[in-house]
């Protein structure tokens, strides 16, 4: 009897889960859990992102109405500690209640296969990474199942065509790369074969990082050609006069590379490769 009556609670504590709103930390785990929604024709998912980045993420920290938000969600999705530090002391604050439940998409090691010498903080940008992005999203799909919805028709997560778009427009390169921030290095190295080290990262993607020397040096290592394509990625501090080098015969790139489409995950990389197509017919 008493096995029975647990049963029975446990069975109705998914279905409250299952009709609940679930909350996100960072807008791109919403959009992802609206895509697996859609895919799955699924009507009773309500999504609502608490934190509203404005200015570079790499210094945002949540406001204190926010952080209450965070902490007493009933059901709370965080991605990768990397991609927000502060997640941290809120998953900690959450832990000690348990009318609260949180839902973690941490990474996974292996990804070092894909991008050697990717740091953790790099490769949390997910939507930015489609390996990293499917398999996340697998781990979504089995939460929400535990959760008690229904995946009718999980789709296979698709990671080749954005890729290989990027990748032809890598290899058409006659000039350096210089990145405003490594968001996208690791990638870019692995889809454009990096070996002569064309792309470089001037700003690395922890927390309150700031430009090191070494960077700086790369920097003016690229400037020795004569043309150089500049990638800025909006809402990202860069100094002065870093920006200051960038000449009239240098090609410039502007791409917000923090947001996704509503109906491309990898939009960031498409809109990334047009752009470096056109930069280099120019």
């Amino acid at each position: 009897m008493k096995l029975t009556l647990i049963f029975i609670l446990h069975l109705l504590s998914l279905n409250a889960f299952a009709e609940s709103t679930i909350f996100c930390s960072h807008a791109e785990l919403c959009k992802m859990l609206n895509r697996i929604a859609l895919e799955n024709k699924i009507t009773d998912l309500k999504t609502q992102t608490l934190v509203s980045i404005s200015g570079d993420p790499h210094e945002y920290e949540p406001s204190i109405s926010e952080i209450k938000s965070l902490i007493s969600a009933p059901i709370l999705l965080t991605g990768p500690n990397e991609l927000n530090p502060w997640i941290k002391k809120i998953n900690f604050q959450r832990s000690k209640s348990l009318a609260t439940k949180t839902i973690g998409l941490p990474l996974d090691e292996r990804y070092n296969q894909f991008y050697p010498h990717a740091s953790a903080e790099t490769l949390a940008h997910f939507w930015l990474y489609p390996k990293v992005y499917c398999s996340l999203k697998s781990k979504l799909e089995t939460e929400l199942i535990k959760l008690g919805h229904k995946l009718t028709a999980i789709k296979k997560c698709e990671t080749d065509s954005a890729e290989k778009l990027l990748s032809n427009a890598l290899a058409k390169l006659n000039r350096p790369v210089i990145l405003t921030h490594d968001a996208l290095l690791p990638l870019m190295n692995s889809l454009g074969n990096n070996k002569a080290h064309l792309i470089i990262a001037i700003k690395g993607s922890s927390h309150h990082e700031e430009s090191g020397p070494l960077a700086v040096k790369k920097m003016y290592d690229a400037l020795k050609a004569p043309r150089v394509i500049w990638v800025q990625e909006i809402g990202i501090h860069v100094p002065a006069n870093v920006l200051n080098k960038i000449r009239s015969s240098d090609t410039l790139i502007k791409i917000d590379s923090a947001k996704s489409l509503d109906g491309n995950p990898f939009s960031v990389l498409v809109e990334l490769a047009n752009q470096l197509n056109q930069s280099v017919e120019k």
